[in-house]
């Protein structure tokens, strides 16, 4: 599905941060038939259809690869500023990207990354809830209650409980009365070094499929495929680590390019 403009408080960019994006480049293209274009500030952004799909940074030495999100904001201070009184640690300050935008990451009370941009130029994706594109982000995080009221307070989010779950504890953020991404409470199935999260998924066509090409590209499956409810889903860790999901989405869920 086409995207022409984000509004605020929803995701707008995923990106991927690596030590090794040539690599990185040559395993998403090579599993989802990306092509990849610069786009003049030292990122490479993913087109799918064309159109702007996600994209790819070089990490700073030393950080391990990473999916990342951003949401957008009309005013990247303040939000910035909303989050730290929430309780949350800027990572990165506000930051003028060209003329594409302005741009800041933060980490949740709990620790969970995200980041924040404000849309000059460059409005973010341009693609999503289809094949080979985004179509889910979800937190999974220790502190539910904790994570609703830092949310709620930064981008006025509320959460219902989801159908998605299959009888666990899943939740959806609702904003602008729709949902646009879930949560995940972390169990003791977690080992304790690992902290509060946000995690990325992106549509296919066959998990199957994808699942056998992506172990062929050098990448590891850390579980899946299984059936979710909603699809069969797969979680992926690509050749320098990053953590993402596939999921092929029953029929009645899917929409029209």
């Amino acid at each position: 599905m086409r995207v022409r403009g984000h509004a605020p408080a929803t995701p707008c960019w995923t990106e991927l941060s690596s030590p090794d994006p040539e690599a990185a480049i040559s395993f998403y293209t090579g599993l989802f038939g990306w092509t990849a274009r610069p786009n003049g500030s030292g990122a490479t952004v993913f087109l799918s259809r064309d159109l702007t799909a996600t994209g790819v940074v070089r990490g700073a030495d030393g950080m391990p690869a990473t999916w990342l999100t951003y949401f957008a904001t009309e005013d990247v201070a303040a939000t910035v500023e909303s989050a730290v009184t929430a309780g949350g640690t800027v990572l990165r300050p506000v930051t003028e990207v060209g003329d594409l935008g302005r741009a800041a990451l933060v980490a949740d009370a709990e620790g969970a990354v995200f980041g924040l941009w404000q849309r000059g130029t460059f409005v973010g994706t341009q693609v999503v809830n289809e094949a080979n594109a985004v179509c889910w982000i979800e937190l999974s995080t220790r502190d539910t209650a904790g994570a609703a009221d830092f949310y709620g307070k930064v981008f006025g989010w509320t959460e219902k409980k989801s159908e998605l779950g299959g009888g666990h504890d899943y939740r959806e953020w609702i904003v602008h009365s729709r949902a646009i991404g879930g949560m995940l409470p972390m169990d003791e199935s977690y080992p304790a070094e690992i902290p509060a999260h946000w995690r990325t998924t992106i549509e296919v066509d066959d998990c199957a499929a994808v699942v056998e090409r992506g172990r062929a590209l050098g990448g590891q499956v850390a579980f899946g495929p299984m059936d979710v409810g909603v699809g069969t889903y797969a979680q992926f860790l690509d050749p320098q680590g990053a953590t993402f999901g596939v999921i092929e989405v029953i029929p009645e869920l899917r929409l029209a390019p």
